[in-house]
């Protein structure tokens, strides 16, 4: 069966197509990844190679992003989604630094915290011996009690200070005497931070502090050139740490080092990189081991939804460009190749899909049915008060149409804009009329841009009962109303009581006559039904009288553009827009 969508202008509004819119060092350090990797890596499946350019040469029009790429992947599933751009996801681990100011200083010192000089170490006794004083751990690893003597503490525990001090208390005190002992504060320390970040140079902290605060205060690592795997600190010219921030991204684990004055942190290059974006939980570019450019190991990371049953692989092997359509199984052994890009599909349907109904009085707004379900199938699932909705006047509302009706505006403006700005000057005059056309047409863009389409389907006048049903449609069941509404270029837009012996022009008349740009040879009535007439049929209760402009022929050279905009626009959205 098929469906009426309006007056016969309405199926204009389905054409699609995309809209182009005219537009005017890290430093070298040890890698414990590093190993050769062969140039090539072909093995996995049958290479495709990809189309060259879309245009060969140049143009100076760039693809809306908003609208689908012409170089999408044709599969035994239909369409594939293209591959986001590598420089529009963000490396794993960059979201550790995104909001770098809440990577804060330690507040307190761990249990595990070993003691060194410089350290500040409160000591209380009491009992028949009553001291209290705070004490500075020496270059020797002392601190000094009055009538006790040295404590050696360097290199003790934090949780075993209070047991030490105690012991060495009463070796001279024996009876009575109780002791208490409090890591009050530690020495401040600098670390240098350098390679792949963004503000290399030295800065203050604490020996507790994580290496993600010293990270943070050199701005974090570099997402273009650093390493987020490839870490080092380094002591006195040895290596004392490899620190790799998957295993704390993923797994919670983070080295626990303890710093000193001028450690160094070094941020190596980035490794080679794999972006993977689609039905994943992750989206983001990973660095890999070279050592096995591993499929498993970059797909577990991000995670696939449980949907995820296929992998669009782009990348390049030698000197050729590939794109393979691959099973998950197959892309988990598969070995990869830096610059890879990996979208996870899902060819799996639901067999049910969600509804809303507008109107259903006594019922839920939305219904989850079968895929197959009709549109008669579920009215018998609604109910509706026939006093205060009509159901003769149901239609439905279409996510698919709408976006459709988008593009085809879309089109029709980038055609527009384009007659506009490649247009030839005869004169100086003829050139500065351009120069104003060149304004009001954008601005005319602007207001058309902005509006969203309906994408009403129009079941009047067609047995609907056998008409399947979409994901997300909503079936629309209009209130009965006893009023005509009028907008657009009219001196007063309002709403006015239907009178059987009124007529458009007297509805027009009655809401204050025709705006001095209001054409009464150009009017979109739209039924409560959704349908449209041109205002020669009887004017019925819930019409909408859309007046609309009169467009300059003498101003604008595009006459015949805007008048087919502006009826696309009022037809798809009851929107009128306004050409000055």
């Amino acid at each position: 069966m098929k469906l009426a969508l309006g007056a016969g202008m309405c199926s204009a509004l389905l054409m699609s197509g995309a809209l182009a819119q005219t537009t005017s060092n890290a430093a070298t350090v040890d890698n414990p990844f590093a190993s050769d990797m062969p140039a090539s890596q072909s093995h996995m499946v049958p290479v495709i190679p990809t189309d060259g350019e879309v245009n060969g040469g140049q143009s100076d029009i760039v693809r809306n992003p908003a609208l689908p790429n012409p170089e999408e992947t044709t599969t035994p599933y239909g369409q594939v989604s293209p591959v986001l751009e590598e420089a529009e996801i963000f490396p794993f681990g960059h979201q550790l630094f995104a909001k770098s100011n809440f990577v804060d200083q330690s507040l307190s010192v761990n249990s595990d915290y070993a003691i060194s000089p410089g350290d500040r170490i409160v000591v209380k006794m009491w009992g028949a011996r009553v001291y209290e004083n705070v004490l500075s751990v020496d270059v020797q690893g002392n601190i000094f009690i009055p009538e006790v003597g040295p404590i050696y503490v360097e290199g003790s525990r934090n949780s075993q200070l209070n047991s030490i001090v105690g012991k060495s208390v009463s070796r001279v005190f024996t009876d009575n005497v109780k002791v208490y002992t409090n890591l009050l504060g530690t020495q401040p320390i600098g670390v240098f931070v350098t390679g792949a970040v963004k503000y290399p140079g030295r800065y203050p902290g604490a020996k507790s502090d994580s290496i993600l605060y010293y990270l943070s205060r050199a701005g974090g690592v570099d997402p273009e050139q650093g390493s987020y795997r490839s870490i080092l600190v380094r002591r006195k010219g040895e290596t004392l740490a490899s620190v790799d921030l998957y295993n704390f991204l993923v797994n919670g684990d983070l080295a626990d080092v303890q710093f000193e004055d001028k450690d160094t942190i070094v941020v190596g290059a980035q490794l080679p990189t794999v972006s993977v974006s689609g039905e994943v939980k992750n989206s983001y570019k990973f660095e890999i081991d070279p050592r096995t450019y591993s499929g498993a190991d970059v797909l577990r990371i991000a995670n696939p939804k449980g949907t995820a049953s296929h992998v669009l692989l782009k990348g390049v092997r030698g000197d050729k460009a590939i794109s393979q359509f691959i099973t998950m199984d197959q892309a988990q052994r598969s070995r990869l190749a830096a610059g890879d890009q990996l979208f996870v599909e899902s060819d799996q349907t639901s067999d049910e899909i969600t509804v809303k109904v507008s109107g259903n009085t006594e019922g839920a707004s939305t219904l989850t049915v079968s895929r197959s379900a009709t549109l008669g199938q579920i009215a018998n699932l609604i109910k509706t008060d026939p006093l205060t909705h009509e159901l003769g006047a149901i239609y439905i509302r279409r996510p698919s149409v709408a976006e459709r009706q988008k593009r085809a505006i879309e089109k029709s403006l980038y055609e527009l804009q384009r007659s506009v700005l490649t247009g030839s000057s005869s004169s100086t005059s003829a050139s500065q009329i351009r120069v104003q056309e060149a304004q009001l047409i954008d601005r005319f863009v602007q207001q058309a841009r902005a509006v969203e389409p309906e994408g009403r389907v129009v079941l009047s006048g067609v047995d609907w009962s056998g008409t399947h049903v979409e994901d997300g449609d909503e079936i629309v069941i209009p209130e009965k109303t006893d009023v005509v509404f009028i907008s657009g270029e009219v001196k007063v837009p309002q709403t006015i009581l239907w009178r059987e012996e009124y007529s458009s022009a007297d509805y027009i008349e009655a809401s204050g006559g025709l705006s001095n740009r209001g054409d009464d040879d150009r009017l979109v009535i739209v039924r409560l039904d959704g349908s449209v007439h041109d205002g020669s049929k009887k004017i019925m209760k819930g019409d909408q009288i859309l007046v609309l402009p009169r467009i300059d022929t003498k101003l604008f050279a595009m006459f015949k553009d805007l008048v087919e905009i502006t009826y696309r626009v009022a037809l798809s959205a009851a929107v009128v827009l306004r050409a000055d």
